[in-house]
C-alpha cells in the first residue's frame, strides 16, 4: 500500500489529508471516478457526523441507538470507530483534531481497572451503564489503539498515549498463546472473530516493538485457518464467537453463548469479518485474509444472486441465509471490501452503488460501518 505520488501535506497540519488516494496491494476499486468516490465519502461523513458525533461528558461521544446505550450514550466500539474515522477524514474536516481529542478525553476518563475503556456509558450521567464491575470490549480497545496511532501519524503528539494504551491493551486482551480475549475480563479459551482486525495488529507490531504483536497476528491467522478448514471450507465464514481458541481445534461457540442471537453462526458480530479480512488483504496483502475475503465474496454473491440487498445478518457457516426476515445494511456493506479483493468488478460496483442507499433504515451501527467501508472502498484508507 502506498499513498499516490504528490499527495500534499495540509496547510492545517495533517500529514495525510483526505483524500489520501491510496494504491492498494491487490484487488480492484469501484468503477466510479476518483472524484465521484471522494464526493460520496464526504456526503456520508457529513451525514454521519451530524447524526452521531455529539459533544457530551466533557468531550465527544459517538452516540449509539437508545437500545444500545441510554440517553444517546456510547459504547467503546462506537468510540473506537470515531477515533478511526475522524483522523482519516482530517483535511476535509477542519475540526478533526479537536473532535479526536474530545473522543479520546471521554475514553481517558472512563477506564476499567485494567486501563481499557468501560464498554457502555450513559449519555446523560456519563457513568458506566451496565451491571457489575466495569469491563471493556476488545473491538473497542483495538480501535482506540489504532486511532491513537492514526492521530500520531496524522498530527503528531500522541506517541506516549498510544504506546501506553498498547501496553495496557496487550496485558489486558492478549492471552499467553497470542489470541485475543473478547474483553479485558474475559476467559482465555474463547475469542470473537469480529475482533480479528489484522491490519490493526500489523500496525501495532510496527509501532510498538516492546510487545510481540506478530505473535498475535500469527495466532489469529492460525485460528482463522483451522476454523474455516473444518467448519466453513467453501464459504470461509466465522461464527460470532469461537471457543477452544487456546488449542488446535477452535470451534463454534454454543448458540446461546453470550448474546441473544445464534452465536454459532454469522450474526451481528461476524458480519464485519469480510470488511476486516478485505482491508488486511488490500493494505498489507495478508495471504490468509486474502483467501478468506475471496471465499466470502464468492459465497455471498452466490447465495444473494449478486444482489447486496439479499445479504442477511444471520448466515449459516455453509453460506446459506439463516433468517431472511431480518435485514441490515451492516451485513451487506462489508462484503463490498471482500468483493474488491476478489477482483470482481461487477460485484464491487454493485456494492458501491448499494452504499448510497439505506433500505433497511439502519441507525448508528450500520451507518458507522458504512462510513468506514466507504473510506476503504473509495481508496482512501491509509495505513499508519
Amino acid at each position: 500500500m502506498a499513498l499516490s505520488a504528490g499527495t500534499p501535506a495540509s496547510a492545517t497540519g495533517e500529514s495525510h489529508p483526505f483524500p489520501a488516494h491510496v494504491t492498494y496491494q491487490t484487488g480492484v476499486l469501484p468503477s466510479a471516478s476518483e472524484s465521484t468516490r471522494d464526493a460520496a465519502v464526504k456526503k456520508q461523513y457529513d451525514s454521519w457526523k451530524s447524526k452521531y458525533l455529539r459533544a457530551a461528558c466533557g468531550g465527544y461521544l459517538v452516540a449509539v441507538d437508545s437500545d444500545t446505550a441510554p440517553n444517546r450514550g456510547t459504547v467503546s466500539e462506537a468510540q473506537g470507530y470515531g477515533m478511526n474515522i475522524v483522523p482519516l477524514m482530517a483535511g476535509y474536516d477542519t475540526n478533526a483534531k479537536a473532535e479526536f481529542d474530545g473522543l479520546w478525553k471521554v475514553v481517558q476518563s472512563h477506564r476499567t481497572g485494567k486501563g481499557m475503556m468501560q464498554w457502555k456509558l450513559d449519555g446523560s450521567s456519563c457513568k458506566y451503564a451496565d451491571d457489575g464491575t466495569p469491563d471493556s470490549a476488545t473491538d473497542g480497545d483495538l480501535d482506540v489503539g489504532y486511532g491513537l496511532i492514526l492521530a500520531d501519524k496524522q498530527w503528531g503528539g500522541y506517541t506516549a498515549a498510544a504506546k501506553d494504551w498498547l501496553d495496557k491493551l496487550y496485558k489486558a486482551d492478549v492471552t499467553s498463546d497470542g489470541h485475543l480475549r473478547t474483553a479485558d475480563d474475559g476467559p482465555s479459551n474463547d475469542t470473537r472473530p469480529s475482533d480479528f482486525m489484522l491490519d490493526h495488529l500489523r500496525a501495532f507490531a510496527k509501532y510498538d516493538t516492546a510487545h510481540d504483536w506478530n505473535k498475535v497476528v500469527t495466532r489469529t491467522e492460525a485460528i482463522i485457518t483451522a476454523f474455516t478448514t473444518k467448519y466453513s471450507p467453501t464459504a470461509g465464514l466465522l461464527s460470532d464467537f469461537v471457543i477452544g481458541a487456546d488449542g488446535s481445534s477452535p470451534r463454534p461457540a454454543p448458540a446461546d453463548y453470550q448474546e441473544d442471537q445464534p452465536d454459532n453462526i454469522v450474526g451481528y458480530n461476524s458480519v464485519r469479518v469480510p470488511w476486516h479480512m478485505g482491508t488486511d488483504a488490500l493494505v498489507y496483502g495478508g495471504s490468509v485474509a486474502l483467501n478468506i475475503a475471496k471465499k466470502e465474496s464468492a459465497s455471498y454473491k452466490s447465495h444473494s444472486g449478486g444482489n447486496p440487498a439479499k445479504i442477511y445478518p444471520h448466515t449459516k457457516l455453509d453460506g446459506t441465509p439463516y433468517d431472511t426476515s431480518d435485514q441490515c445494511e451492516c451485513a451487506s456493506n462489508p462484503v463490498g471490501v471482500a468483493a474488491m479483493v476478489a477482483g470482481d468488478q461487477a460485484w464491487t460496483d454493485a456494492h458501491w452503488n448499494f452504499l448510497a442507499t439505506n433500505p433497511q433504515g439502519d441507525g448508528y451501527y450500520g451507518e458507522t460501518i458504512k462510513m468506514l467501508v466507504y473510506i476503504v472502498m473509495s481508496g482512501n484508507y491509509w495505513a499508519p
